[in-house]
């Protein structure tokens, strides 16, 4: 039986983050940490301000920090490597750079010495941090958010930050469908193995996550030994039902997934109006009946009748969005009004341009 711990915290305050993370600690089988190099991976979509409520809170970090530290830690090493960065990337506006200045750890270049790894489950081979061969243990600190291509980030999703930069770009264009994605996505948490996983659901954020939604008050912290449990809850705390999102299917078919849970110190609730991403269910119908080139050609149809992502009139022409389609969908030309030329014959509907958008300017309607 996995166990999950859910907690109160109503803030971002050190004595309210220590009392509920070690309390998680106590409740949820936290790993052995005595004379152990420790890798921190939180969640940095990109280096947005605190407020945002994008990246895992740099507070929530800073607890995390002094339990290992508590917990007889070696040597802490803290990192993430957004979509579109590059190397050297330090999280400044965040403030997660900050706090491993103070705290007096180490901030990992994802890209300096990354190696190849053969992602299990999938014909890949991607490239992850070398931080990743440095530790002992990997601790996973997720944000509890949506997401609108995999409709959760989670303890898994945010392993994917474990490639550096512009190196995920094309797995988009590999793994261009949500189940084949997740696919993917649960191969890299297989090859990394996460040994535990906090997530900071202070602040969460709902409707068109990871980086455009609404950031909304819950006041919980969610610990676990077993990554899988805790995306699960998150799932069903949120008001889907788990067995939809794309990850936790695939968890489930490679019997990941044990969805016999215990809870500790608090038990799940389904969060009321929590805003979703409308799920698409998948259909095995024509799978079992269409022959394997069919079957191709009906998924990449399915996947072009997913919405476009829409671009306003506000747009900052940043380039972002550009630099990180995988498909070279998106364009410049110069007209008015002057914003991203999209060609939705190429769009393969990943959504990463709407992810790293800093300025709220695409939207996908369904």
């Amino acid at each position: 039986m996995k166990r999950v711990a859910i907690a109160r915290c109503p803030d971002y305050t050190q004595e309210n983050l220590e009392a509920a993370i070690s309390k998680i600690a106590e409740c949820s089988s936290f790993p052995d940490l005595e004379g152990k190099t420790v890798l921190l991976k939180p969640n940095i979509l990109s280096d947005s301000p605190v407020e945002d409520g994008i990246t895992t809170h740099p507070e929530f970090v800073r607890a995390v920090i002094r339990l290992c530290k508590r917990k007889g830690a070696s040597r802490i090493i803290v990192g993430d490597s957004p979509g579109i960065s590059t190397p050297g990337f330090f999280p400044r506006q965040c403030k997660i750079g900050e706090v491993c200045r103070q705290e007096d750890v180490q901030w990992a270049d994802f890209f300096k010495d990354a190696r190849e790894h053969r992602i299990p489950g999938t014909k890949s081979h991607l490239l992850l941090c070398a931080a990743l061969d440095q530790a002992d243990v990997l601790i996973s600190l997720p944000k509890f958010k949506t997401h609108q291509l995999m409709y959760t980030t989670g303890s898994i999703k945010n392993l994917f930050g474990l490639v550096p930069g512009l190196h995920k770009s094309p797995c988009h264009l590999l793994y261009s469908r949500r189940e084949s994605f997740a696919k993917l996505i649960c191969g890299i948490y297989e090859e990394a193995k996460p040994a535990y996983a906090l997530m900071d659901g202070i602040i969460a954020m709902e409707g068109p996550g990871p980086a455009n939604g609404t950031t909304r008050a819950l006041g919980l912290v969610l610990g676990s030994s077993d990554c899988p449990a805790i995306d699960f809850t998150q799932a069903l705390m949120m008001g889907y039902k788990p067995t939809l999102v794309p990850i936790i299917r695939e968890l489930k078919r490679r019997k990941l997934l044990d969805m016999d849970i215990e809870y500790t110190i608090e038990q799940p609730y389904v969060i009321k109006d929590f805003k979703l991403i409308k799920v698409t269910e998948k259909t095995h119908f024509m799978q079992s009946l269409a022959l394997p080139f069919l079957t191709r050609g009906f998924m990449k149809r399915a996947q072009r009748r997913e919405p476009a992502p829409i671009f306003s009139d506000q747009c900052h022409r940043c380039g972002k969005c550009i630099r990180i389609c995988p498909a070279h969908a998106l364009s410049l030309d110069g007209k008015q009004p002057i914003k991203p030329s999209i060609d939705v014959t190429k769009c393969i509907r990943c959504y990463c341009c709407h992810e790293v958008c800093p300025f709220d300017c695409i939207t996908v309607k369904k």
